[in-house]
């Protein structure tokens, strides 16, 4: 889908938060390698593509007299490729975007969630990674929002071990070459831009756990050289012990209540 579409369908579910609120929706002329939408308020909002990286960001900043100061925080980030991403993808980001502004916490706080800060780069973390495979498996939205209330971090190997896995493996049986590659895509992408946490829940959670080896092979089908290299290295280490993931203390409000979830089974 033409990225000039999907911000139809992204600007148009954040249109629905903000222009109730009486912000104001502006055209800004777009670049070589940029398209933007601004709206401004109480404070400032852009929706920026940059087709370079094929990511597309939500940021914020304040206003003064009437116009943004431009010192932009970023609040969501995902990927988008016009060659294999469509509709649905939109939709999704389009949700994410408006549930952020909508929320309750301040969009600048959301940066330290969803990105580090890696060798001067900005890299996606194990969240930024789960948002972007619901665009694969919508019942994780739900999962994620789950995760984000009842832990203080998100625990990255953990979720994709419990909650993506299964979905993937279900997902690699049933899907057809097209929409395998389409994943491969995806999970090519998301190693190149992620952090080391994503890069191994990539390798080490994910396809190793995919048993039959011509769905890894599908699964790994668009993925460079080098990234095969490692994924192929890392398939080698399976059924080896590894360290596990230190668990993350709960939520206080949550810990006072353990006892009464006992019986409740996610």
């Amino acid at each position: 889908m033409e990225i000039a579409k999907a911000l139809e369908i992204i600007t148009g579910k954040v249109d629905n938060v903000l222009l109730n609120k009486g912000y104001e929706k502006h055209s800004v002329a777009d670049t070589d390698n940029e398209k933007t939408v601004l709206y401004t308020g109480d404070v400032a909002y852009s929706i920026v593509y940059y087709f370079d990286k094929k990511r597309i960001v939500l940021r914020s900043c304040s206003v003064t007299d009437g116009e943004p100061d431009n010192a932009w925080k970023t609040a969501a980030t995902w990927l988008f490729d016009e060659e294999v991403d469509g509709a649905r993808e939109a939709e999704n980001i389009g949700d994410d975007f408006a549930d952020t502004i909508r929320g309750p916490k301040q969009v600048a706080a959301q940066q330290k969630k969803k990105l580090k800060k890696e060798n001067g780069e900005q890299n996606s973390d194990p969240l930024f990674f789960a948002n972007r495979m619901i665009a694969f498996f919508p019942e994780l939205r739900d999962e994620i929002a789950f995760e984000k209330a009842h832990y203080e971090s998100f625990r990255g190997v953990t979720f994709a071990e419990t909650k993506i896995l299964p979905l993937l493996q279900a997902y690699a049986k049933r899907e057809g070459d097209k929409n395998m590659e389409k994943l491969s895509k995806a999970l090519s992408d998301l190693y190149d831009a992620g952090d080391l946490d994503v890069k191994g829940i990539i390798t080490y959670v994910l396809l190793n756990g995919i048993d039959d080896d011509a769905q890894y092979e599908k699964l790994t089908a668009t993925f460079t050289k080098e990234q095969k290299k490692i994924a192929n290295a890392s398939r080698n280490l399976r059924g080896k012990k590894m360290k596990p993931e230190k668990p993350k203390k709960p939520k206080k409000y949550i810990a006072d209540r353990l006892q009464s979830m006992n019986n409740v089974k996610r």
